[in-house]
């Protein structure tokens, strides 16, 4: 009854070191962890069960020096085998993440694309320069989800435009390039590379959607033969397209992404991006029934080390003017169906603002925005004509540029938000708010209760506690606020959480 619940995920972890318990290595006795976790998915009946498997951490590659004489070392080949092996006796898995710091050899691919029940595909590439076989990744004919991480083309990576053309039923794409090329703008990146064989084919893969990070190469009208326009629901934009702030090494190629011109369907629900700008102003204002906007905030990395380079903001008085454009762009085309927002905490809204963006989004049920020292009362006010706002998130407001910005919001100690939340969230309109973040503090609203007043009469009050910030990782104006692309919309299957607590 227990091991199909117990072995249905499965995460391996190497480490690089031995680490000890109790002043004893662990696996005293034995083999590390690590080894006897895969020991057992090969020699015995347990994997069977598993549904999802991530093996990573760090592998300590020894006989480096045979990569150079044309030869794979026997310890990364060992791996191969072992994984393999457990592979071919997991029957009914659904998803595979390799993270490890070693590369994946053409074995296990070959077991992958035999399993039919993989509908889930993630691989991480090395960020290591010796020489090393660069494998074609087979078609896999029930994939739906791709995400690629770390491609350099310095460091091997291995091809992906023979998966790219050949898994007909591919949903759901993402890349991410290490952030070398673009720091050092370094033009050695196509289109082409990755999607060569679609085009020769006249295919254009049937994606939901797609997310990029850290691209950087030319667009020569490609890049819209890529995905089906008709079918496009999401997209994710990352330190890509020219990235968040135009730089001057990268202007040359960025300039042949021209957001005004991107062939975006009317069938795309959600955008993601950090790119802020005029051309985003554009974008989003030829979009017809967009629902969900989060705007990144290359400096506010919520989960976990950024994947990208660290692009320099300065936030100005235009910046701050530009977002009252947004506002308009949103308020104006996008309103009646937008539900989830997050705006920059760049941009501080006035009480003009806020009254705008609630008359026009009436059913927002997420929203995440800075706003300036005389408007949160006002948005106390208005938060009841919000009926199905489920989380607001207050950001800590980084434009000094305006005489209004408040710089302290999150100045106040936890007791006194907690009353203040309490107090005035118990009025009818506030029923289906549940989560409220203060800069980087969450608060968690409960029931009404009844207390004894100043005045010794009885008063309304909201059960009002702070809670840890992965209480909302499953919020989206919390989720996906993060440079880096493993978190997306698609629920249909199951995907690796972004931070995994190995076992002791």
């Amino acid at each position: 009854m227990t091991l199909p619940q117990l072995y249905e995920k499965v995460s391996l972890r190497s480490y690089a070191e031995i680490r000890y318990v109790n002043g004893r290595p662990e696996g005293y006795g034995s083999g590390s962890p690590f080894s006897m976790g895969l020991n057992s998915l090969v020699t015995k009946n347990m994997a069977s069960f598993v549904r999802n498997l991530r093996i990573w951490g760090e592998w300590k590659e020894t006989d480096l020096d045979e990569l150079s004489q044309g030869r794979v070392p026997d310890t990364t080949m060992m791996l191969n085998i072992v994984v393999r092996a457990a592979v071919d006796k997991m029957v009914k898995l659904e998803s595979f993440s390799w993270e490890l710091s070693a590369k994946l050899l053409k074995t296990v691919y070959q077991g992958l694309a035999l399993r039919t029940s993989l509908t889930s595909l993630a691989i991480k590439f090395p960020s290591s320069r010796a020489p090393r076989p660069t494998v074609v990744i087979p078609p896999m004919p029930n994939l739906r989800y791709f995400r690629a991480e770390g491609m350099d083309p310095l460091c091997y990576p291995d091809d992906i435009s023979v998966l790219l053309v050949g898994s007909k039923k591919l949903e759901d794409l993402r890349l991410h390039w290490s952030p070398r090329m673009r720091n050092e703008a370094e033009p050695s990146l196509s289109l082409l590379t990755y999607f060569g064989k679609c085009f020769a084919a006249q295919y254009q893969i049937p994606l939901k959607h797609i997310a990029l990070q850290n691209f950087y190469g030319p667009n020569n009208s490609e890049f819209d033969r890529v995905y089906d326009s008709k079918k496009l629901e999401s997209v994710t934009l990352i330190n890509s397209l020219g990235g968040a702030n135009g730089n001057p090494l990268t202007v040359y190629f960025d300039d042949t992404w021209d957001m005004t011109y991107l062939d975006l369907s009317l069938s795309v629900k959600m955008m993601r991006s950090d790119a802020v700008g005029r051309p985003h102003i554009d974008l989003i204002s030829r979009l017809s029934g967009l629902e969900e906007l989060y705007v990144v905030d290359p400096k506010n990395n919520l989960w976990s080390q950024s994947m990208s380079g660290t692009p320099k903001q300065s936030p100005g008085y235009e910046t701050h003017l530009l977002g009252k454009d947004y506002i308009h762009v949103i308020t104006s085309k996008q309103g009646s169906t937008m539900r989830h927002l997050l705006l920059s905490n760049q941009w501080s809204l006035s009480a003009e603002d806020l009254s705008l963006l609630v008359r026009s989004c009436p059913n927002l049920s997420q929203l995440g925005l800075a706003v300036e020292k005389n408007s949160p009362q006002f948005l106390r006010l208005l938060v009841p004509f919000l009926p199905k706002l489920f989380a607001l998130r207050l950001l800590n407001p980084t434009n000094t540029c305006s005489a209004n910005t408040d710089t302290n919001l999150v100045d106040a100690d936890d007791e006194a938000h907690i009353r203040g939340i309490g107090r005035n969230s118990w009025q009818v309109g506030y029923e289906s708010l549940k989560w409220i973040g203060v800069g980087e503090r969450v608060f968690e609203l409960g029931d009404v209760y009844q207390t004894e007043g100043e005045r010794g009469d009885m008063e309304s009050r909201r059960q009002v506690r702070r809670v840890p910030l992965s209480a909302v990782k499953h919020v989206e104006i919390w989720k996906l606020d993060a440079m880096e692309i493993r978190s997306g919309p698609c629920t249909d299957w199951k995907i690796m959480p972004l931070k995994v607590i190995p076992a002791a």
